[in-house]
């Protein structure tokens, strides 16, 4: 009886212990079955150009792009706006550039090296001759490199496309269907103060391999702090149906100076 009664207190104070021990690692399991945060992020950019010479250009840009993060999925929205006058020699002033556009691409990033992706697309453009061009499809990206100071990707892409043109009746419509081939190259350095972006786009239509479109993209941005940028970038554009549709030339570039917040 003794013996008894000295072995249950020790007995009972380690069934004590179990409840406790449970209390105190619970928050540890509660926090590894929690999924990852989503992460939001967005950029908003403000930019000019001004010539001066034969005939004055001016050139005004704005740029909106938000992206949503998740652990399998990664939605990219982006929405731009040009506007620009240019004079000629007698001094008449006229609008030479405007466009707009507007897409969204949705990323699947469950695999290490490829993902697939779907993208849509609308824009306008005054240089080009389109009234409205829509387009979306599906492809897939290779990340060849994806570090914190440098990034590389490569992807393929079929779309349909169908494009209404400028003019001062009905314009025509027209329905594609494309491939498209892209590459992306990302390099911070600095100490991530500067980082440099080039971007190339090549998209033929798939039966008619003179009619195309093309776009190389490359910038230059300055960290003035965590949220403000200076930023230099240079774009080029062609399509080889523009002057067909009514434009004065297949080819239009610009230089743009700007200012580049994130958030």
């Amino acid at each position: 009886m003794t013996r008894f009664l000295a072995t249950l207190p020790a007995t009972s104070g380690s069934l004590l212990l179990f409840p406790l021990i449970f209390l105190a690692a619970s928050p540890v399991f509660a926090q590894e079955e929690e999924p990852p945060a989503v992460e939001w992020s967005g950029e908003a950019e403000v930019g000019a150009s001004v010539f001066f010479g034969a005939s004055d250009q001016t050139t005004v840009a704005v740029a909106l792009g938000l992206d949503r993060k998740g652990p399998r999925f990664q939605l990219e929205n982006d929405l731009s706006y040009l506007y620009g006058e240019a004079s000629n020699d007698v001094g008449e002033t006229f609008v030479n550039k405007r466009f707009w556009s507007v897409g969204s691409n949705l990323d699947y990033r469950g695999f290490t090296w490829v993902n697939p992706y779907i993208f849509a697309n609308a824009l306008s453009s005054l240089e080009k001759a389109i009234k409205i061009r829509y387009s979306g499809g599906a492809g897939a990206k290779l990340t060849a490199l994806d570090s914190e100071e440098t990034k590389l990707s490569f992807a393929v892409a079929i779309l349909g496309e169908r494009t209404v043109e400028r003019s001062p009746e009905n314009g025509d419509s027209e329905i594609l269907a494309r491939w498209a081939g892209e590459a992306d190259f990302r390099h911070a350095f600095s100490g991530g103060r500067t980082v440099f972006e080039a971007k190339g786009v090549y998209s033929p239509v798939f039966d008619e391999r003179d009619n195309f479109t093309a776009t190389a993209e490359s910038s230059i941005a300055f960290k003035l702090n965590d949220i403000i940028s200076l930023k230099l970038s240079v774009v080029d554009n062609y399509d080889s149906r523009a002057e067909d549709r009514g434009a004065l030339d297949n080819n239009d570039g610009r230089v743009l100076f700007s200012v580049l917040s994130s958030f």
